[in-house]
Protein backbone atom coordinates (compact mmCIF):
# COMPACT_ATOMS: atom_id res chain seq x y z
CA UNK A 1 0.00 0.00 0.00
CA UNK A 2 0.96 3.31 -0.42
CA UNK A 3 1.95 5.35 2.49
CA UNK A 4 0.13 9.32 2.66
CA UNK A 5 1.97 11.00 5.69
CA UNK A 6 -0.36 13.20 8.26
CA UNK A 7 -0.14 16.55 6.91
CA UNK A 8 1.93 15.80 4.26
CA UNK A 9 4.71 15.61 6.63
CA UNK A 10 7.28 12.93 4.50
CA UNK A 11 9.98 10.65 5.21
CA UNK A 12 13.43 12.47 5.55
CA UNK A 13 16.46 10.62 3.90
CA UNK A 14 20.20 12.11 5.42
CA UNK A 15 23.44 10.68 3.98
CA UNK A 16 25.90 10.45 6.67
CA UNK A 17 29.39 10.10 6.11
CA UNK A 18 32.54 10.32 7.87
CA UNK A 19 33.87 13.44 6.84
CA UNK A 20 33.55 16.57 8.53
CA UNK A 21 31.98 18.75 5.45
CA UNK A 22 29.31 15.98 5.22
CA UNK A 23 28.96 15.84 8.86
CA UNK A 24 28.22 19.92 8.67
CA UNK A 25 25.81 19.38 5.92
CA UNK A 26 24.05 17.13 7.83
CA UNK A 27 23.82 19.32 11.02
CA UNK A 28 23.03 21.98 8.51
CA UNK A 29 19.98 19.83 6.78
CA UNK A 30 18.90 18.47 10.55
CA UNK A 31 18.31 22.28 11.99
CA UNK A 32 16.30 23.20 8.39
CA UNK A 33 13.99 20.31 8.38
CA UNK A 34 13.55 20.89 12.48
CA UNK A 35 12.62 24.19 11.48
CA UNK A 36 10.19 23.27 8.73
CA UNK A 37 8.42 20.87 11.09
CA UNK A 38 8.02 23.30 14.36
CA UNK A 39 6.67 26.19 12.72
CA UNK A 40 3.51 26.89 13.22
CA UNK A 41 3.27 29.05 10.19
CA UNK A 42 2.80 27.42 6.10
CA UNK A 43 5.57 29.30 4.41
CA UNK A 44 6.73 28.79 0.98
CA UNK A 45 8.97 26.57 -0.76
CA UNK A 46 9.86 25.96 -4.41
CA UNK A 47 10.36 22.91 -5.58
CA UNK A 48 13.93 23.01 -6.71
CA UNK A 49 14.31 19.49 -7.86
CA UNK A 50 12.61 16.00 -8.34
CA UNK A 51 14.51 12.72 -8.46
CA UNK A 52 12.75 9.18 -9.38
CA UNK A 53 13.76 6.21 -7.89
CA UNK A 54 13.15 2.80 -8.65
CA UNK A 55 12.09 2.98 -12.20
CA UNK A 56 13.11 0.04 -14.42
CA UNK A 57 10.78 0.30 -17.81
CA UNK A 58 9.52 3.64 -17.04
CA UNK A 59 10.70 6.97 -18.21
CA UNK A 60 11.09 9.35 -15.03
CA UNK A 61 10.02 11.91 -16.84
CA UNK A 62 6.66 10.15 -17.29
CA UNK A 63 6.43 9.35 -13.71
CA UNK A 64 6.78 13.45 -12.87
CA UNK A 65 4.29 14.36 -15.54
CA UNK A 66 1.75 11.62 -13.81
CA UNK A 67 2.58 13.24 -10.28
CA UNK A 68 1.52 16.64 -11.36
CA UNK A 69 4.49 17.78 -9.79
CA UNK A 70 6.65 20.40 -11.30
CA UNK A 71 10.33 22.36 -10.65
CA UNK A 72 9.30 25.39 -9.93
CA UNK A 73 6.12 24.75 -8.21
CA UNK A 74 5.09 27.16 -4.93
CA UNK A 75 3.96 24.33 -2.39
CA UNK A 76 2.98 25.82 1.67
CA UNK A 77 4.56 23.67 4.47
CA UNK A 78 3.16 22.73 6.34
CA UNK A 79 -0.64 22.28 5.28
CA UNK A 80 -0.33 21.43 1.84
CA UNK A 81 -1.84 18.22 0.05
CA UNK A 82 -0.23 18.64 -3.13
CA UNK A 83 2.23 15.43 -2.44
CA UNK A 84 -0.50 13.19 -1.18
CA UNK A 85 -2.40 14.50 -4.10
CA UNK A 86 0.69 13.21 -5.95
CA UNK A 87 0.98 9.73 -4.39
CA UNK A 88 -2.86 9.17 -5.05
CA UNK A 89 -2.13 10.04 -9.40
CA UNK A 90 0.67 7.46 -9.55
CA UNK A 91 -1.38 5.02 -7.63
CA UNK A 92 -4.55 5.60 -9.59
CA UNK A 93 -2.30 5.04 -12.75
CA UNK A 94 -1.96 1.14 -11.55
CA UNK A 95 1.53 1.33 -12.61
CA UNK A 96 2.95 1.08 -9.29
CA UNK A 97 2.74 -1.33 -6.37
CA UNK A 98 4.59 1.02 -4.20
CA UNK A 99 5.47 4.97 -3.90
CA UNK A 100 6.49 7.59 -1.28
CA UNK A 101 7.73 11.11 -1.57
CA UNK A 102 10.40 11.95 0.53
CA UNK A 103 11.92 15.05 1.40
CA UNK A 104 15.24 15.19 0.37
CA UNK A 105 17.38 18.38 0.73
CA UNK A 106 16.30 21.79 2.19
CA UNK A 107 18.50 24.83 0.52
CA UNK A 108 16.96 28.07 2.13
CA UNK A 109 13.41 28.35 0.33
CA UNK A 110 14.08 25.90 -1.78
CA UNK A 111 12.82 22.13 -1.39
CA UNK A 112 14.61 18.87 -3.34
CA UNK A 113 12.40 15.42 -3.18
CA UNK A 114 12.28 12.21 -4.37
CA UNK A 115 10.18 10.37 -6.04
CA UNK A 116 10.70 6.31 -4.83
CA UNK A 117 8.49 3.56 -6.23
CA UNK A 118 8.23 0.06 -7.19
CA UNK A 119 7.26 -0.40 -10.47
CA UNK A 120 4.64 -3.08 -11.66
CA UNK A 121 5.81 -5.52 -13.82
CA UNK A 122 4.88 -6.05 -17.61
CA UNK A 123 2.78 -9.59 -19.38
CA UNK A 124 4.86 -10.76 -21.79
CA UNK A 125 3.00 -13.73 -21.35
CA UNK A 126 1.27 -16.47 -20.43
CA UNK A 127 0.36 -20.13 -20.70
CA UNK A 128 -2.10 -23.24 -19.80
CA UNK A 129 -0.56 -25.90 -18.25
CA UNK A 130 -2.64 -29.13 -17.85
CA UNK A 131 -5.36 -28.94 -20.68
CA UNK A 132 -6.09 -29.62 -23.92
CA UNK A 133 -5.03 -26.90 -27.22
CA UNK A 134 -8.34 -26.43 -27.91
CA UNK A 135 -8.96 -25.64 -24.09
CA UNK A 136 -6.40 -23.10 -24.21
CA UNK A 137 -7.89 -21.37 -27.22
CA UNK A 138 -11.32 -20.96 -25.33
CA UNK A 139 -9.87 -19.44 -22.24
CA UNK A 140 -7.18 -16.71 -23.82
CA UNK A 141 -10.34 -14.79 -25.13
CA UNK A 142 -11.95 -15.34 -21.74
CA UNK A 143 -9.19 -14.23 -19.16
CA UNK A 144 -8.79 -10.92 -20.13
CA UNK A 145 -5.62 -10.80 -20.09
CA UNK A 146 -3.33 -8.72 -22.44
CA UNK A 147 0.25 -9.34 -23.38
CA UNK A 148 3.24 -6.08 -23.11
CA UNK A 149 0.88 -4.87 -20.24
CA UNK A 150 1.42 -3.74 -16.59
CA UNK A 151 0.14 -6.42 -14.46
CA UNK A 152 -1.95 -5.75 -11.20
CA UNK A 153 -3.24 -8.33 -8.43
CA UNK A 154 -6.78 -7.47 -9.89
CA UNK A 155 -5.92 -8.95 -13.27
CA UNK A 156 -3.98 -11.98 -12.22
CA UNK A 157 -7.20 -12.63 -9.49
CA UNK A 158 -10.00 -12.02 -12.43
CA UNK A 159 -8.04 -14.43 -14.66
CA UNK A 160 -8.19 -17.02 -11.93
CA UNK A 161 -11.98 -16.61 -11.73
CA UNK A 162 -12.24 -16.51 -15.43
CA UNK A 163 -10.85 -20.13 -15.37
CA UNK A 164 -12.65 -21.74 -12.98
CA UNK A 165 -16.11 -20.19 -13.79
CA UNK A 166 -14.91 -21.82 -17.67
CA UNK A 167 -15.19 -25.31 -16.09
CA UNK A 168 -17.82 -24.67 -13.76
CA UNK A 169 -19.84 -23.80 -16.34
CA UNK A 170 -18.85 -27.12 -18.27
CA UNK A 171 -19.83 -29.21 -15.50
CA UNK A 172 -16.36 -29.56 -13.21
CA UNK A 173 -17.39 -28.39 -10.01
CA UNK A 174 -13.64 -29.22 -8.12
CA UNK A 175 -11.41 -27.65 -10.71
CA UNK A 176 -8.25 -26.34 -9.26
CA UNK A 177 -5.88 -23.72 -10.77
CA UNK A 178 -2.66 -22.92 -9.09
CA UNK A 179 -0.80 -19.54 -10.64
CA UNK A 180 3.29 -19.54 -11.04
CA UNK A 181 4.51 -15.43 -11.83
CA UNK A 182 7.71 -16.25 -13.35
CA UNK A 183 10.16 -13.42 -13.81
CA UNK A 184 11.93 -13.15 -17.98
CA UNK A 185 15.42 -13.67 -18.01
CA UNK A 186 17.02 -10.57 -20.09
CA UNK A 187 13.85 -8.48 -20.57
CA UNK A 188 13.37 -5.16 -18.05
CA UNK A 189 10.87 -5.57 -15.53
CA UNK A 190 8.68 -8.48 -17.31
CA UNK A 191 7.21 -11.29 -16.14
CA UNK A 192 4.87 -14.86 -17.27
CA UNK A 193 2.03 -15.83 -15.66
CA UNK A 194 1.74 -20.25 -15.89
CA UNK A 195 -1.92 -21.33 -14.97
CA UNK A 196 -1.11 -24.82 -13.72
CA UNK A 197 -4.93 -26.94 -14.54
CA UNK A 198 -6.54 -29.68 -12.74
CA UNK A 199 -10.01 -29.52 -14.29
CA UNK A 200 -11.01 -32.83 -12.57
CA UNK A 201 -13.96 -35.16 -12.88
CA UNK A 202 -17.86 -34.24 -13.49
Amino acid sequence: MHRIYQNAFLLLIFALTNTLAQAQTDSSQRHAFEEMYNTRYAKPYIIAGINVTGTKAFDPNLIISISGLAVGDVVQIPGTDVFSKAIEKLWNQSLVSDVDILFNRIQGDSIYIDINLKERPRLIEYNFIGIKKGEKDDLSGKVGLAKDRVLTENMKLSAVEAIQKFYFDKGYRNATIRMQEQEIVGINNAVRLNFFIDKGKK
